[in-house]
């Protein structure tokens, strides 16, 4: 298990104590540190009181909930790793977790493999942003060190100060460079130890005969080997044919710990630095390996005597490009097909489920076979839950809701501008056309977010074939004023009319990953907001779907659409 991993300190937040010990469980195997919390009070204690690297928090709990939480933890460490949980994907609650800094995303359910992922990311997000606190002063002396190579003009002295450095940089009492010229007729090996200096000239042969199956293209990264036997030039060690000992004494102690690195360019190898580094006394970490090969292409080039100025801008460039990649939020729209209120629910169940499954197959793999029966009385408590669940839910009752007044041409413009970008759209004519006066309508926001997210994918899909992709959405006021209609048509396949008529009135889907269960959900959303629908298809034409729903008049301000 690697240092980084055991330094590395994780807090997990969430109310279902089943999920916190799932995710610690999963963890602790991978060697982290974790402490774990309940609510996001006990969470802020902990975070105050010690030095957290990585938040792992539930956005919905209560009375103090996970986007709360990361605002007040960042005032005390601003620095901190958030990954964010959730089984009530919505788009205000990705916004919101982006808005706080959020390097990942959860759904749950979550494999564990998928936890682990998306940690190991974050931990190496914190290694880097380790390395680069001190990456200044680095930066400082390779620069300093690249104007010296710029400006010396002797090999001897270039090889040198490119070893002195090394040598600073992993606090190496000892080190030693072997280097050659260009057409490798000149073979010298200068080594440091204790301050103090000496060069010696090498036999040409054998080491033309070993470098020719030893260049850039086999070694071209530092090497941390455990003893010379594995150095790429350690079988000549003992060669009497080099005319030396090719390895200094210090190199052959078995309490030190050797660096090997290429002085190499593109597909070229001109040296290899040897530094002895006493075992258990520096942790020689990846940056300063990734520094010190910089260090040796610069010295390549120097050698070579081309473009070091050109060189050391690119090696400074690459030291800082730290930052990971966006968030790729196209997969909470891909995971977006049922209600929030079933994804919340169902998935928590299913997600414990999975999680005890996982860990009860490593259990069994290590033959701890005291430990299963917790993890099968977890599953089987859990699946009851799911048996009482979708019991309810197969009766369709309406869905509850929490409905507040929307304005629907903001809900429309901010959920068609969060889908644009996702790949199903791709390709895809999305035409809004939103009503000329401002509807308003009493509604949960989250429900008709995922009615509008399962429709339009829907949409996207039918067309994903056709020679037009477009997608046409409007919204009309009713003449009378006392109700609008919402309209969604598309250019795509079209449904027979046999399937129609189960469309949106039982389990149902033409996808050949599809639940079925889509449609379904869409119409309890409907009804719970006293919708009224219609659908008109023809196969080969496209489909269009019409959804009348009450309008709500007030005078008083209206809350935002998500």
């Amino acid at each position: 298990m690697s240092e980084t991993k055991h330094s590395t300190y994780i807090l997990v937040v969430d109310d279902e104590d089943i999920v916190v010990s799932l995710v610690r469980d999963a963890l602790e195997d991978e060697g982290y540190h974790i402490d774990t919390a309940s609510n996001g009070t006990s969470a802020l204690k902990i975070i105050t009181e010690n030095q957290i690297d990585l938040l792992i928090t539930d956005i919905r709990m209560s009375p103090m909930d996970g986007i709360e939480l990361s605002r007040r933890a960042r005032e005390f460490s601003p620095d901190l790793n958030i990954i964010f949980m959730t089984g009530y994907a919505n788009l205000n609650s990705a916004k919101d977790a982006i808005k706080h800094g959020a390097v990942d995303y959860i759904l749950k359910p979550f494999e564990l493999a998928e936890i682990r992922q998306s940690v190991a990311k974050a931990v190496e997000k914190i290694q880097q942003a380790a390395t680069q606190k001190n990456s200044a002063s680095q930066l400082d002396r390779l620069t300093d060190l690249s104007q010296m190579l710029y400006e010396v003009g002797d090999c001897k002295s270039l090889v040198r100060i490119s070893l002195r450095f090394a040598m600073i940089q992993f606090e190496a009492t000892s080190g030693s460079i072997l280097y050659w010229n260009s057409s490798r007729t000149d073979f010298r090996l200068i080594s440091i130890e204790n301050g103090q200096t000496s060069e010696t000239t090498l036999i040409e042969q054998p080491l033309v005969e070993v470098l020719s199956h030893l260049d850039a293209s086999q070694f071209h990264q530092p090497l941390m080997i455990e003893s010379l036997d594995d150095h790429p030039l350690g079988h000549l060690a003992t060669n009497p044919e080099i005319g030396c000992t090719l390895f200094p004494e210090w190199q052959q102690d078995d309490k030190m710990q050797i660096v090997a690195i290429p002085v190499s360019r593109t597909d070229s190898l001109y040296g290899i630095f040897t530094l002895g580094v006493v075992k258990g006394t520096v942790d020689v970490e990846p940056a300063n390996l990734k520094l010190m090969s910089i260090m040796a292409s610069q010295l390549a080039l120097s050698l070579e005597n081309v473009f070091l100025l050109e060189e050391t801008q690119t090696a400074y460039s690459r030291l800082k490009q730290l930052q990971d990649e966006t968030i790729q939020l196209e997969k909470m729209a891909a995971r977006g097909e049922i209600s929030a209120e079933i994804g919340h629910e169902l998935n928590n169940f299913l997600g414990v489920v999975a999680g005890n499954l996982s860990l009860l197959e490593f259990q069994m793999q290590k033959q701890n076979y005291d430990q299963l029966s917790k993890y099968t009385t977890v599953m089987n408590e859990n699946i009851e839950k799911i048996k009482k669940f979708t019991a309810n839910l197969m009766d369709l009752r309406p869905i509850a809701s929490q409905k507040e007044i929307i304005s629907v041409n903001q809900l429309l413009a901010e959920v068609i501008d969060y889908l644009r970008p996702q790949k199903r759209f791709s390709g895809v004519d999305i035409q809004f056309q939103p009503s000329g006066q401002d509807i308003l309508f009493k509604a949960d926001s989250t429900h008709v977010q995922q009615l509008l997210y399962n429709l339009l994918n829907n949409a996207a899909d039918a067309t994903a074939d056709r020679p037009t992709r477009e997608i046409k959405v409007s919204l009309q006021p009713e003449p009378i004023g006392q109700a609008f209609v919402l309209a969604i048509e598309d250019t795509g396949v079209g449904i027979d009319k046999e399937l129609l008529q189960k469309a949106f009135v039982e389990k149902f889907t033409t996808k050949q990953t599809g639940h079925g269960f889509g449609l379904l959900v869409c119409k309890r959303i409907i009804d719970g907001h006293d919708g009224k629908l219609t659908v008109d298809s023809v196969k080969d034409q496209g489909t269009s779907i019409s959804i009348e729903f009450p309008m709500a008049r007030i005078d008083k301000p209206i809350t935002a659409g998500v």
